[in-house]
């Protein structure tokens, strides 16, 4: 169990709202409370040991990061650090914290917390443990300066600081805490804490007492609550019930837009939306099957049928906004005598019936299969779907017991190495739970983050979007917007491009 000392346990009653000081109160004229729905519920806010971006979103409004990525996706901005320099050689950076950080808890954010951090996400066996692969020691040089010294040269290190898992926990509570611990009652710096999480149901936070933006956030508690059905979230906008949602489905926007009441937001994204094809069992285990189901399938037609067009048919296993994308690759288009060809030579006899999960409640998966189901048949592929709630199709794909899955990714720093690793590394994640593996694709990812020269480093890229259209252990689809549709008398809401939402100026008038 988690250690209760004295101070321990003042902040756990902080923590869990029982202090009358902290009830909500809110300016005149405004909510106290943001209700906020969405179509996946958080399940593990530990920082290191998960990945999906439910969790992710959920703590990114505990935690803070030394920096972050900036609201267009594309640099960074301090957060726990001022100001941060690296040596002549690249292989020492050094970050100055922020004099006034301080945890919920009422303790001062130290280079000793941020060391503990960094020590623990470099150890801890998960799926961010290769972004600090690099860091050979880190020193706290004095109580607000800390040092990390790299084992070479390392091109992304910056955007690897700043990835999520590289939360700033205090030492002092979560030294001693399971994951379990650190999961059920994360503490940070950021501008909220949680205070009570109905697990499935709903996360409840307040405003952090002791967040050094002052006046911030705006309203004093936000409310985010699971709503996994597309049309019940919808409902519960209309309804008034919440302020706002995320992932309305596109079929829906029309009509959304139709209404005086809400303000549909399409925000820039680093998405990109992909079928998973489990490679590490036949037939998909054959590179010729995967590429003619690649060439039979009718991205525009996709983007059409799902976004209503409002997207981008997807070229490269990269998001378009993404440094290194190749505008000049030479990308899957619908081809159906290329694909009977390949289908041929790939010596799998036709008709072949593969099995594609969808989870439940889910249009835009549901119409993206249903679509693919049709023009797969064309080439005699029958693809029979097998409805499934989303944490059995999880399940599911992580222990690589499926063929053919719909889903998505976001980039959550603005450099190509997360995405490469995360889907073409087999030890990092399975290769996005594709089973996939390949030397000359690992080499590839190695090279990528040791080459400091950028033009040299462009190349090293363009090679891998290559390699992955050859060996297609994906079917990329299309580059899609974040969707949102916000109550019109919500105001400051802002999802950055790496997805995260921003809460901290959102008021909702009453």
């Amino acid at each position: 169990m988690f250690r209760l000392m004295a101070a321990a346990a003042a902040a756990v009653a902080l923590v869990f709202g029982l202090f009358p000081s902290i009830s909500p109160t809110g300016a005149a004229g405004f909510k106290t409370v943001i209700s906020f729905g969405v179509n996946r519920a958080a399940d593990d806010l530990d920082p290191v040991t998960q990945d999906a971006n439910p969790n992710i979103w959920a703590y990114m409004q505990i935690y803070q990061q030394l920096v972050r990525v900036n609201a267009a996706g594309d640099g960074f901005v301090p957060d726990l650090a001022t100001s941060w320099k690296v040596s002549a050689d690249g292989k020492i950076w050094t970050f100055t914290l922020r004099p006034d950080a301080v945890f919920s808890t009422g303790e001062p954010v130290t280079s000793a917390d941020v060391v503990w951090t960094f020590q623990r996400a470099h150890d801890l066996d998960g799926p961010w443990q290769w972004a600090l692969e690099p860091m050979q020691a880190i020193t706290a040089v004095n109580a607000h300066t800390v040092a990390i010294t790299l084992k070479e040269p390392f091109a992304p290190f910056l955007s690897d600081v700043s990835l999520f898992s590289n939360s700033i926990g205090p030492v002092s509570k979560f030294k001693s805490a399971s994951h379990e611990e650190i999961s059920n009652h994360p503490i940070g710096s950021g501008p909220y804490m949680l205070v009570d999480w109905k697990k499935g149901e709903q996360l409840t936070m307040r405003a952090n007492p002791h967040y050094y933006g002052r006046g911030l956030p705006k309203t004093p508690e936000l409310r985010i609550i699971y709503i996994p059905d597309d049309n019940t979230r919808t409902i519960a906008l209309q309804s008034g019930r919440v302020d706002g949602i995320d992932y309305p489905p596109f079929s829906l926007l029309s009509a959304l837009r139709g209404d005086p009441r809400i303000d549909v937001q399409l925000n820039p994204s680093t998405a990109v939306s992909h079928v998973l094809l489990n490679v590490s069992k036949a037939p998909l285990n054959n590179a010729k099957l995967r590429q003619a189901l690649s060439w039979a399938t009718d991205r525009p037609g996709i983007v059409k049928g799902v976004l209503y067009g409002n997207g981008t048919a997807a070229t490269s296993f990269l998001p378009i906004t993404t440094p290194f994308f190749d505008k000049q690759l030479k990308a899957y288009t619908l081809d159906l005598n290329k694909a009977q060809a390949l289908l041929k030579e790939s010596g799998v006899p036709t008709p072949v019936t593969l099995r594609a999960m969808v989870q439940s409640g889910n249009a835009d998966a549901q119409t993206t299969t249903t679509l693919l189901k049709g023009m797969w048949a064309k080439i005699g592929v029958n693809l029979e779907i097998e409805p499934l709630d989303r944490a059995a199709a999880t399940q599911r794909m992580r222990n690589l017991d499926y063929q053919v899955y719909a889903g998505g990714w976001t980039n959550d720093v603005p450099d190509p190495s997360e995405l490469a690793s995360y889907e073409f590394d087999y030890v990092t994640a399975k290769s996005y739970h594709t089973g996939y593996q390949s030397a000359a694709m690992t080499a590839l990812i190695k090279q990528g983050e040791r080459e400091m020269d950028p033009a040299k480093r462009r190349q090293i890229y363009y090679k891998m979007q290559e390699l992955a259209i050859q060996d297609a252990p994906l079917i990329w689809l299309y580059y899609a917007p974040y969707t949102d549709a916000l109550n019109k008398n919500m105001h400051g809401f802002v999802q950055l491009a790496t997805g995260p939402w921003i809460f901290t100026n959102v008021t909702v008038a009453q």
